[in-house]
């Protein structure tokens, strides 16, 4: 017993009280005075707005917005908002970013997970601390949208799928087609985007793309259509105007059109070069110890998580950057791959490997 706590036992127990210590100040941080400031950003605003209408009406399989279906994003946010309003005795600025902040959290656990069964505890540990550390991250945790809820789904979604190509486990896959089916109904069309082309790119460059084919994936895929769509077919059957609602959604976002909404965003293709830098601050500043490392290991060659990060980060990049509708939370998505890569480098720094 003495000679297992001099091995490593006081190594354990101070990584998991940096864990615990970490996970306290994300509580703190992401909680302490959450309602203090007045709604005024202006897609809270809306989203507070949306809140209040389904908790007025208690109408709620499909959100309004001055008494108008508002088809534009899913309901899964707006129902989980007013869940805690319901549950807290009424809608508030506190419930409607209490969604964002408990996302936050789980965020911050999952990219622990992520890199201490991808990787090691150590990597897991820092990857969630590099995570804590980037602006984007408490801007999005603390304001009342449905931004930090979608990355939350899509970085589950990719983190089981990176786990299922290594470990070929067919018992993650309701687990992914949950999480898919999740980010769906958060926000469709960025969902597609953020889970579907790092997935294609990896299958593509490891010429694996068998790997979709299979019977049970191909199964679960469908079940996760199904939940995914299911909202939508209750929207066309209800929502006389449905169609033109749901045309707007899918393809004004991918630059396709014109619309009206207040939410339109065009910029040029570079406009996200130096914003990625500010999301990211002050954890990028590790950055040149993740050039090092890629360049030592070329390119992270028998570390797939690694590989899968760098390919999720750079696919996301370039489309997002081709996408002609833009905003800085869109950035959201590619905070965990970063997190793990600066963690790895972190860990190993610590380590001083």
């Amino acid at each position: 017993m003495v000679r297992d706590a001099e091995a490593g036992g006081p190594r354990r127990v101070s990584r998991r009280a940096l864990t615990l210590a970490l996970f306290a100040a994300l509580c703190l941080g992401l909680f302490v005075g959450l309602g203090a400031t007045t709604i005024h950003h202006r897609g809270e605003k809306r989203s507070d707005d949306i809140v209040r209408e389904m908790l007025a009406s208690g109408h709620w399989l499909y959100p309004t917005l001055h008494g108008e279906a508002r088809l534009q994003k899913p309901p899964l946010y707006y129902w989980t908002a007013a869940a805690i309003a319901e549950v807290t005795g009424g809608e508030s600025a506190t419930g409607l970013r209490a969604v964002s902040a408990i996302a936050a959290l789980a965020l911050c656990a999952v990219v622990f997970v992520w890199g201490s069964r991808a990787l090691d505890p150590a990597t897991g540990l820092a990857a969630a601390a590099s995570l804590a550390a980037m602006s984007q991250f408490w801007i999005s945790a603390r304001l009342g949208t449905a931004d930090m809820l979608l990355v939350l789904f899509t970085t589950a979604s990719l983190a089981l799928f990176q786990r299922l190509t290594v470990t070929r486990d067919s018992r993650l896959l309701p687990a992914l087609a949950l999480a898919v089916a999740l980010a769906f109904l958060t926000k469709a069309t960025a969902a597609l985007v953020d889970v579907f082309v790092p997935i294609a790119a990896w299958l593509a460059l490891e010429r694996n793309l068998s790997l979709a084919l299979r019977p049970k994936v191909l199964a679960w895929a469908a079940a996760c259509g199904a939940v995914s769509l299911a909202w939508y077919a209750a929207a066309l059957f209800v929502v006389t105007d449905a169609p033109a609602h749901l045309r707007e959604f899918f393809f004004v976002p991918l630059g396709a059109g014109h619309s009206d909404l207040a939410s339109d965003h065009y910029r040029p293709m570079w406009w996200y070069v130096p914003r990625i830098l500010a999301a990211t601050f002050p954890a990028v500043l590790l950055l040149p110890l993740v050039v090092r490392d890629g360049a030592r290991s070329k390119l992270w060659r028998d570390e797939p998580a690694l590989r899968f990060a760098v390919m999720s980060l750079f696919s996301l990049f370039l489309v997002w950057s081709v996408i002609p509708q833009k905003g800085r939370h869109y950035l959201l998505p590619l905070l965990p791959p970063i997190a793990l890569l600066i963690g790895q480098s972190l860990a190993r720094l610590l380590r001083r490997e």
